[in-house]
């Protein structure tokens, strides 16, 4: 836990800090401009954060905090007695208390805005369905923590922008088991009752079936392992530059 509440510490007194309230809120701020606070604003509002917005702060954030460490040359970290498996481990749970508060903070400004506007996404149902991008995307931040320290932020970032777009298309053919990038995405269909490029899903379409839940936070535990166990043994490997 003391090694959590460090990296925590790191990412409270940077940019990063400020990206977690930042991104959430521009996120609601221009879908609610988009839709003119209409009677879909929730799920317009919903369908960009979690397929644009969310894609690209998982990147954005990994490759600020390995900046900062690449910009040390990893001294403070490879030279900590604590480095290893542990150190990698408190890394990646710290980043996923930044992402699990962004979430937060955006389902509750949707939430309030919902209760001025036009209610169209439930409070419980979103809340769930927030949970379930965070948790179903947890294997991507170990992954872009490695990715990021090979090819930098900005290629990061855009990867991550076109993954959520190449993701649209493999939902709607039902293939999106072999896109992990978009195991978020069809499980927020059934969720929001809309598809993932925005548009409204009629009554008895597939995309609806709820069926899909625990396929896909099976996958995503299951991801989310393997990428970990292969993140952490080049993690270990490292040495200074």
């Amino acid at each position: 836990m003391r090694m959590v509440r460090a990296e925590l510490l790191k990412m409270r007194h940077s940019t990063m800090g400020k990206l977690i309230w930042l991104v959430p809120a521009a996120a609601v701020v221009l879908g609610y401009l988009i839709s003119m606070a209409g009677p879909y604003a929730q799920q317009f509002t919903y369908n960009i954060w979690y397929g644009t917005f969310y894609p690209c702060l998982i990147p954005l954030l990994c490759a600020m905090n390995m900046r900062c460490e690449i910009r040390l040359h990893y001294q403070t970290l490879l030279t900590s007695p604590e480095f290893g498996a542990g150190q990698w481990a408190a890394k990646c749970i710290a980043a996923a208390l930044r992402l699990l508060l962004a979430q937060v903070i955006f389902w509750g400004a949707v939430s309030l805005l919902g209760m001025i506007f036009v209610t169209g996404v439930p409070v419980v149902r979103g809340g769930a369905g927030v949970l379930l991008v965070w948790a179903v995307s947890l294997w991507q931040i170990p992954f872009y923590f490695m990715l990021s320290s090979k090819i930098g932020m900005i290629p990061s970032v855009i990867l991550g922008l076109l993954a959520a777009f190449f993701s649209f298309s493999v939902v709607e053919k039902g293939l999106f088991f072999l896109f992990p990038f978009s195991i978020a995405d069809r499980l927020m269909c059934p969720v929001l009752h809309i598809r993932p490029n925005g548009l409204l899903l009629e009554q008895g379409d597939a995309l609806l079936d709820a069926s899909v839940f625990v396929p896909g936070i099976c996958a995503g535990i299951a991801l989310l392992a393997a990428v970990f166990w292969i993140t952490a043994k080049w993690w270990m490997r490292r040495e200074a530059v």
